[in-house]
C-alpha cells in the first residue's frame, strides 16, 4: 500500500461511481464542485474524514490481496504501485494490486466464496490482471453493489489495459468474497462517455441536474436578482401537472385532517379503537418539566440563498 498517488483535480476510477449516480455518499455535483474547486486552489487533495473502516482497510489491504490471490492461483503478486495509471488524461488510477495468469481458469464455488461475474460461471486469466481489495461492515452478497468495487475495477482496466480484475472483499472481518471481471467494452465505453462529459463540465462549470430539491437549491448560487424565462411545452406541461398534483394534495390534506378529527371526538376517552381489520391508536406521551431557558442562537451573515420548494401562482 502506498499515499494517494492520484489527484482531485482530474477524474479517478474510485470516483466514477459517484459521477455515474450509483453512490448513495455523493452526488456528480458534490464530485464537480471538489475538482473545480481543487482547479482553482491548486490543490492535488483533499483532506477527507473516512471512517474507522476505511483505515482498516487500508490496513488489511495487503493481506486481503494475498489471500485472494493465494485462493485463485495467480502469480507473481504485486501491492506496490507509486505512480497512477491514466487513460487519455481524462481518468486515473491507482491499483491496490496486480497479478499475473498463465490460462488460468477460474470457476464460480459458492463453497469458497469465488464468483465469476460474467455469463457461464465461468473464465479463463491470461496475462496482467489487477486487483481491488474492499474491507466493509454490511453483509455478504454475491453480488457487490456498483459502488463497492466494480465501476472502479473497469476504470481501472481501463487505465492499464488489463483483461480481467479481481475484487476480493473482506465482510465484517471474517468472511472474504473473491469476484472475478472480464474487461466489460460497453461498460468501458460508459466510463469513457461520463470522464469526457466531466472534464467539459469542470472546464464549463457546467452543473450535471440536481438530484435533489435540497442541491438543486445550493448549487445554484446567490442570485439577488430577478431572471425571468419562458416555459417551452415540455416545461409547461410539467408545471400544470404540478399545479393540478399540489391542488389534489391540499384537497386530500384537508379531508385527512376532517376524518381525523371526527374519529377523535368519537374516541372520547379512549385511546385505543378497534375497527375491522384496523387498529387505531391515540398516544400520549409524557412531557417532562423543563425550566426555562435563553437559547443563543449563533449570528448569521447576510447572503442570499434559494428557496427549497417552487411557488407556484395561477395568472
Amino acid at each position: 500500500m502506498v499515499g494517494k498517488v492520484t489527484t482531485i483535480q482530474k477524474m479517478s476510477a474510485s470516483r466514477l461511481p459517484n459521477i455515474m449516480g450509483f453512490s448513495p455518499w455523493s452526488t456528480p455535483n458534490d464530485e464537480l464542485d471538489m475538482t473545480i474547486r481543487a482547479r482553482k486552489e491548486g490543490v492535488h487533495h483533499y483532506e477527507i474524514k473516512v471512517g474507522e473502516a476505511a483505515d482498516w482497510g487500508n490496513e488489511f489491504e495487503d493481506q486481503i490481496l494475498r489471500t485472494a490471490s493465494q485462493r485463485l492461483g495467480l502469480k507473481k503478486l504485486k501491492l506496490d504501485y507509486p505512480d497512477a495509471y491514466t487513460y487519455k488524461d481524462i481518468l486515473q488510477a491507482s491499483l491496490d494490486g496486480g497479478a499475473i495468469a498463465d490460462g488460468l481458469v477460474v470457476n464460480t464455488d459458492v463453497a469458497n466464496n469465488i464468483y465469476v461475474m460474467n455469463s457461464g460461471n465461468s473464465i479463463t486469466l491470461e496475462g496482467k490482471g489487477v486487483l481491488e481489495a474492499k474491507l466493509t461492515r454490511v453483509a455478504p452478497s454475491d453480488i457487490p453493489a456498483p459502488y463497492r468495487g466494480p465501476i472502479q475495477l473497469q476504470g481501472q482496466m481501463l487505465c492499464t489495459g488489463a483483461q480481467w480484475g479481481v475484487i476480493a472483499t473482506l465482510y465484517q472481518g471474517v468472511e472474504l468474497y473473491i469476484y472475478v471481471y472480464k474487461a466489460d467494452v460497453e461498460m468501458q465505453q460508459k466510463i469513457v462517455m461520463a470522464c469526457s462529459d466531466f472534464e467539459r463540465r469542470v472546464r464549463d462549470e457546467d452543473w450535471y441536474p440536481a438530484m435533489s430539491a435540497a442541491e438543486a437549491a445550493d448549487m445554484k448560487g446567490d442570485v439577488p436578482e430577478d431572471v425571468e424565462m419562458d416555459a417551452d411545452d415540455d416545461l409547461q406541461e410539467k408545471i400544470e401537472r404540478l399545479a393540478h398534483l399540489r391542488t389534489e394534495l391540499k384537497a386530500y390534506e384537508a379531508l385527512v385532517d376532517d376524518l381525523q378529527l371526527d374519529i377523535m371526538n368519537s374516541m372520547g376517552e379512549a385511546n385505543i379503537c378497534n375497527a375491522g381489520r384496523y387498529k387505531i391508536t391515540w398516544p400520549v406521551r409524557r412531557i417532562k418539566a423543563k425550566p426555562a431557558q435563553t437559547k443563543e442562537i449563533p449570528a448569521v451573515e447576510e447572503h442570499w440563498a434559494r428557496a427549497k420548494t417552487l411557488k407556484l401562482e395561477e395568472l
